[in-house]
């Protein structure tokens, strides 16, 4: 059955879900702090343009688009224009912005989700229809709070763009995020910082797979690490004394501590691309 849903912030993450879910049959809105990208979002047939999402007020499910340090002001505002709708987000921190949104959770008004999909590129040119398709969005369940809320989130992924649903306390998932996200954003960064001019030359595959996120936007990644900032900080302490254990093994030119260092990695990488084959035939 369709749904009713306002997609407020229309970047690469609100511009697909729009994409996703017109494509799908479903009524969409679009809102976007600068009018002119909403109708552009339009003009694709991504949905029907407002200039004030109370233009939207018969919306099922509103879905926030916007940066993580703006989430909790961007779902009140909503929730005054929308009164019905439960909302849900994108941001990729949990945490704060669910306790902060406590009471909207208990009333039913606000279920966070975090896609685990996206690009180093942004805006709504890089938009696509099938960037959720087969990817894990992790939804935070309110407690206490309604189950039929959680449920209309869920289906909103799941149903209507084909997206793996897991469901993770907000705590956990920023445990779990710093390490799976994170701290391989902050080390793709180092790679890149580290690529001086006699090196810049000689830089090929290797560089561009490990460098590749390195070219998302800055401010929108300092706001995700100060938001994170203690799992991140754990995981950045767990990494220099990683790398401290490898600096040792070099230093006493160990050929065996190096090669079990190495391979601790390759074991990790093997385990995801084993647990991505999974999640492909789900």
């Amino acid at each position: 059955m369709p749904i009713r849903v306002l997609i407020d912030g229309l970047g690469l993450m609100g511009g697909s879900l729009a994409a996703a879910l017109s494509a799908a049959g479903h009524q969409v809105w679009l809102h976007h702090r600068r009018p002119e990208v909403a109708a552009a979002a339009a003009k694709r047939g991504w949905g029907e343009a407002v200039d004030d999402p109370r233009q939207a007020a018969a919306a099922e499910v509103v879905v926030t688009c916007v940066p993580v340090r703006a989430v909790v002001e961007r779902v009140r505002a909503l929730h005054e224009s929308c009164p019905r709708a439960v909302i849900t987000d994108v941001g990729s921190t949990k945490g704060s912005i669910c306790r902060d949104l406590g009471d909207l959770g208990a009333a039913g008004a606000f279920v966070g989700s975090h896609p685990m999909c996206g690009s180093h590129a942004s805006g709504l040119e890089h938009a696509r229809a099938d960037l959720y398709r087969g990817a894990t969005v992790v939804v935070c369940p309110p407690y206490p709070g309604p189950e039929e809320s959680v449920v209309r989130i869920c289906e909103l992924w799941q149903k209507c763009c084909g997206a793996r649903v897991v469901a993770l306390e907000p705590d956990l998932h920023d445990q779990a995020v710093a390490r799976a996200s994170h701290l391989p954003h902050i080390l793709s960064a180092l790679a890149a910082r580290g690529l001086d001019q006699r090196a810049l030359p000689l830089a090929a595959g290797g560089f561009r797979d490990t460098s590749r996120v390195a070219a998302a936007s800055a401010p929108l990644w300092s706001d995700i690490l100060r938001e994170n900032r203690q799992a991140i900080l754990a995981a950045i302490a767990g990494s220099i004394s990683d790398l401290a254990q490898l600096a040792q093994a070099l230093e006493a030119d160990n050929e065996a501590a190096i090669v079990a260092w190495l391979e601790g990695g390759r074991e990790r990488r093997l385990a995801f691309e084993h647990q991505a084959s999974i999640n492909a035939k789900a």
